[in-house]
């Protein structure tokens, strides 16, 4: 076994063993499904944003909060004093986020259609694809917090403060039409919207050219967010 795969399986193992990122996470997004699902049946397009929910939680609290933790405790510095490169730690947990992330997501919108008649229109293929994508843009999101908050209290404070606002603006918790003129106006300047409108759009059958400008927002948070996590990144 590599360097890399063994990183990987331990990073796995810690990452189920906390049970805030096991329930956020893993968890959360069947659980969301079920539930709302047994109360108003068919969820339709509602299932999409569950899916924006769970990669928000992921990308604005987990991983900023379990990343500051790490430096502070002293182990981001451990890892650094081992002959592994730092990139190879940093892929290795970008890679178990965004696996056990997005079977969390397969599992949600599986159980969706199995159980509550979500049957998309479009490619399923794509929804899941473009999911993958929002996966990454937020991790990388909660990277560069990571990089620029200074400790725990403040990873914590600010993912909370953050992410409840963007979950009800964005459409991901109140659809768009719900809401007033000003929070609609609001929302489009958020990439969580456009994340929402690409799986929602995808969902109805169409293509990825139809939804250009939720497609272009989400890679420009992905490049952008990875330029300030590479930039600002510290291991102590």
């Amino acid at each position: 076994m590599t360097a890399f795969a063994k990183l990987a399986t331990v990073q796995t193992k810690t990452t189920l063993r906390e049970p805030a990122a096991a329930f956020f996470m893993i968890a959360l997004g069947p659980m969301l499904v079920l539930l709302l699902g047994i109360m108003f049946g068919n969820l339709g397009a509602h299932l999409l944003g569950f899916t924006a929910i769970v990669v928000a939680i992921v990308g604005f609290v987990l991983v900023p909060v379990d990343l500051v933790t790490q430096r502070e405790n002293g182990a981001l510095r451990r890892f650094r004093a081992t002959p592994l490169r730092p990139l190879t730690y940093i892929a290795a947990n970008v890679l178990v986020r965004f696996v056990l992330s997005l079977l969390s997501i397969t599992a949600m919108v599986a159980l969706g259609i199995a159980a509550f008649d979500a049957s998309p229109q479009g490619s399923l293929v794509s929804v899941l694809g473009a999911a993958a994508l929002g996966i990454l843009a937020f991790l990388a999101v909660g990277y560069a917090l990571a990089a620029l908050l200074p400790s725990q209290g403040a990873a914590l404070a600010a993912g909370n403060v953050i992410v409840y606002p963007l979950i009800f603006l964005s459409g991901a918790a109140i659809p768009l039409t719900d809401l007033p003129d000003g929070a609609r106006q609001i929302a489009q300047f958020l990439p969580l919207t456009h994340l929402v409108e690409l799986l929602q759009g995808l969902w109805a059958g169409q293509s990825w050219t139809e939804n250009w400008l939720p497609l272009t927002v989400l890679l420009g948070t992905l490049t952008i967010a990875t330029a300030i996590a590479a930039r600002f990144f510290r291991w102590e």
